[in-house]
């Protein structure tokens, strides 16, 4: 097989130049970090602190780059699903979405999500092919409000998911609750201690500030050895410098100051660089996913944790501004995935059914969407070849003018070829007689289908019992 070469935008010599200045930032103009205990950690390793300005120098970072790893196994409850990630990994791994506002299908039109909408969505991740990691909240369900919904969210995501498992931010002290349930659902009270078994994204405030609530999730993650992501959503020219390419050094900047903090806590945590910054739409200053501009910026970001770093990486691929399912839909989608997928990427997010720039999440468009992550990690693979010698036998035997449509050869490998999921490739007749269903016709059936034929929870009924009853004890002892 020939491997695709990753799609390259900058020079090293460009690449080093970004971390020179990076390294000048975060020494001479630092950044806000809103915790007393991470403001006390670096302080206790050195580095000096003013106020809340925490001035990280050159040897700090590049001990931090040294002591990450540059892949690590994140297990899952079936060790069958377990996945590398980093430079041993084969493939991209794909996670569900987080933060859509709303729910979309043809029968309902767009509304906002529920917990019903939630599980579904689980459900579809779990069954997904494409989908390596289930969690975050895909949809918020706006019918829970309770001050413990964090908990009645996460035992939905346990109940139905045996794949690697991706968390929420909070308090230290709701994380660990958090933690508590996944060591009922592994049913190993030290699974945390000696395996990678929940991520989390946490997002830095552009520009140059960790506020509360990253500083606690960072902290608490990382206390127990489970894989950080800091994921920079810096819009040029609104929270980061008009310029792409001091949007690039601003991201790269917070992410390294994610990663020293990751790596004083506790030496060895998987950290994985997460670039998502964006060109703004400048006559509103709104947030917008379109722009091909944006996957420029993200690219290089890529290009910096692989090339200098040695760092995993991730990346929002599957977005678009588009309120529906439509044109606009499909070359934004398959333009920012496939941009990300041939940059080298290994995790991407933000991939299942996104519409109206994360504000909605569409059922029909999660199996579009399938679809489009198998065309994009096929044009990556490179090309096969089914026979040591390209045929070459072959070609002589069958000779001038003959057929190779019923050649042993053809019949042994006709099934090997790329498949579509859901998009239409037969005649037109066949097409008609088949009740001439347009792709959104026919993902709303799918969608359907696979719920019907999920299972109504993946856990045996005795952890789930053990995880209701955690949850009744957390509620009735706050």
């Amino acid at each position: 097989m020939s491997i695709a070469s990753n799609f390259r935008l900058l020079k090293t010599e460009t690449l080093s130049k970004i971390h020179e200045t990076s390294l000048d930032i975060l020494a001479n103009t630092g950044v806000v970090f809103q915790s007393k205990e991470c403001l006390d950690i670096f302080k206790n390793h050195g580095a000096k602190v003013d106020g809340q300005i925490v001035f990280i120098p050159e040897e700090m970072v590049d001990k931090a780059v040294k002591s990450s790893p540059d892949c690590f196994k994140w297990e899952a409850l079936n060790c069958d699903r377990s996945i590398n990630v980093g430079t041993k990994q084969e493939g991209i791994h794909v996670s569900m979405n987080n933060g859509p506002i709303y729910i979309q299908d043809l029968d309902k039109g767009r509304r906002p999500g529920t917990m019903e909408d939630l599980i579904n969505l689980y459900k579809l991740g779990q069954q997904s092919k494409m989908c390596s990691i289930v969690g975050q909240i895909p949809v918020e369900p706006s019918d829970v409000k309770n001050p413990h919904r964090y908990l009645d969210i996460f035992k939905q995501l346990l109940h139905h998911t045996d794949k690697p498992l991706f968390g929420y931010v909070g308090t230290q002290k709701e994380i660990n609750q958090m933690f508590d349930m996944v060591k009922i659902y592994m049913g190993d009270s030290d699974c945390l201690t000696n395996k990678h078994l929940i991520g989390v994204s946490l997002n830095p405030l552009s520009p140059l500030q960790y506020d509360k609530t990253p500083c606690e999730t960072m902290l608490a993650y990382a206390k127990h050895g489970q894989p950080i992501m800091a994921l920079t959503c810096a819009m040029s020219g609104v929270t980061a410098p008009i310029d792409p390419m001091g949007t690039v050094v601003l991201q790269n900047v917070e992410i390294l100051a994610g990663l020293v903090l990751s790596q004083l806590i506790n030496e060895g945590t998987p950290f994985i660089y997460s670039p998502a910054s964006a060109i703004p739409n400048m006559r509103t200053a709104s947030y917008i996913t379109g722009s091909p501009v944006s996957n420029h910026i993200n690219i290089a970001g890529i290009q910096l944790a692989t090339e200098l770093y040695g760092l995993p990486t991730r990346c929002m691929a599957g977005l678009t501004d588009s309120k529906t399912i439509d044109c606009q839909a499909g070359f934004e989608t398959m333009q920012n995935y496939l941009m990300l997928a041939m940059s080298g990427v290994n995790v991407v997010n933000e991939c299942f059914g996104i519409l109206d720039a994360i504000m909605t999440v569409s059922y029909e468009k999660f199996i579009i969407d399938e679809e489009i992550m198998s065309r994009s990690a096929f044009v990556v693979k490179g090309i096969d070849s089914f026979e040591d010698d390209f045929s070459k036998n072959i070609i002589k035997e069958v000779g001038h003018g003959g057929s190779y449509l019923m050649h042993p050869s053809t019949l042994k490998y006709c099934r090997s070829f790329w498949e579509p999921l859901v998009s239409e490739n037969k005649s037109f007749d066949e097409w008609e007689k088949n009740g001439s269903l347009d792709i959104k016709q026919k993902a709303n059936k799918m969608f359907k289908q696979i719920l019907e034929n999920s299972p109504d929870m993946i856990i045996d009924k005795a952890v789930s019992m053990d995880l209701e009853k955690y949850v009744k004890r957390v509620k009735k002892n706050s």
